[in-house]
């Protein structure tokens, strides 16, 4: 039984079976009708925020065209080594969240579940990102000889590029929670959908997010630091790919629910705060950590006017408890999943 399309361009109109190209899948997911006697009016919350979030990727696309340009651009002699693969990494990671943004734009407007949890999690990292930003401008003092006027002008607007995200990203976590909201993402759900916790959904594509993000530092060809040694060239890009691969496999597994993935992801969660504890508090480590920054910003690169380990230690307190909560759901959800030999 073929579906018609609100369109009318006869791409819904074929049965799934015969939509064998990418663009006709595409266009299945976002113009798929809603089933008959399942319509519920959207929100004014949702519209206004696919249309924030729609706004938004543009200009992130935009910004990632930038990076892409300066890549290319004639640069002076103090520019820090390898500042070309850094752009051109940026750019790629901007082009990615810029798309992902633009699909749950749509997808919001259409009330696709799968796009009110795609918001969850970009709101989720966008307000815990925002926020520590927000703590590292607050915590560095403006240079000395710094003109008054010019730190009247420079702290407020800075406040102002993470506050306002910070804000975003809370209401989005507030209003795709709501119980209107839920209902009208739920009102074309077929009643058989497996019962996946919405905590384990988040674990997971924050997972695959990571995974991939873990990626891209290959691409800037970026030194990787682990357990005090500094890793570069093909080293540094076999451990981003491992760290990658890790995290797209649990995020995958978390999504199916298997038990093998939870436990690795609990696992995961502990090794690596025990690693993230040893570089902030151990001061050895934390010096070689420091050598291997300035090694990346270049030796015209400028001290830091304030203490760097205040920020990393509040760094790690943000970054502790979320990896205490994601343990904490991940056990109390622990009937939901199924181990191997439920599986055919």
């Amino acid at each position: 039984m073929g579906l018609q399309s609100p369109a009318g361009n006869g791409v819904a109109d074929r049965p799934i079976a015969e939509m064998v190209g990418v663009r006709d899948r595409f266009n299945y997911i976002l113009l798929q009708p809603e089933p008959p006697g399942t319509h519920m009016s959207r929100p004014a919350g949702t519209t206004v925020s696919a249309v924030v979030a729609l706004l938004g990727s543009v200009f992130t696309l935009l910004f990632a065209a930038l990076m892409l340009t300066t890549a290319f651009m004639p640069r002076p002699q103090t520019t820090p080594p390898g500042f070309a693969n850094i752009a051109l990494g940026s750019a790629a990671f901007l082009a990615v969240l810029a798309a992902l943004g633009l699909w749950t734009s749509v997808g919001l407007f259409r009330l696709r579940p799968w796009a009110r949890t795609s918001i969850l999690v970009f709101a989720g990292v966008m307000a815990v990102t925002s926020l520590l930003s927000l703590i590292f401008v607050l915590l560095m003092p403006m240079p000395p000889g710094t003109d008054p006027a010019v730190a009247r002008f420079v702290r407020p607007m800075t406040l102002t590029m993470f506050g306002v995200p910070f804000l975003i990203g809370v209401w989005w976590l507030i209003q795709f929670n709501t119980r209107t909201t839920r209902e009208a993402f739920a009102a074309g759900v077929v009643a058989s959908v497996p019962a996946r916790p919405m905590s384990v959904t988040i674990i997971a594509w924050a997972n695959i997010v990571g995974g991939i993000s873990s990626l891209f530092p290959i691409i800037a060809r970026l030194p990787a630091f682990l357990a005090g040694l500094t890793l570069t060239g093909w080293a540094a890009g076999v451990l981003y790919a491992f760290f990658g691969a890790i995290g797209i496999y649990i995020g995958r597994g978390l999504l199916e629910l298997r038990e093998r993935a939870r436990l690795l992801a609990i696992g995961w969660f502990v090794v690596s705060l025990i690693h993230m504890a040893v570089v902030t508090f151990v001061p050895v480590v934390r010096g070689r950590m420091l050598e291997m920054q300035k090694s990346i910003a270049g030796p015209q690169a400028q001290a830091s006017p304030f203490d760097t380990a205040v920020f990393t230690k509040v760094m790690f307190g943000f970054v502790a408890v979320l990896a205490v909560t994601a343990i904490w759901f991940l056990i109390r959800n622990r009937a939901a999943f199924k181990t191997e030999s439920n599986y055919p």
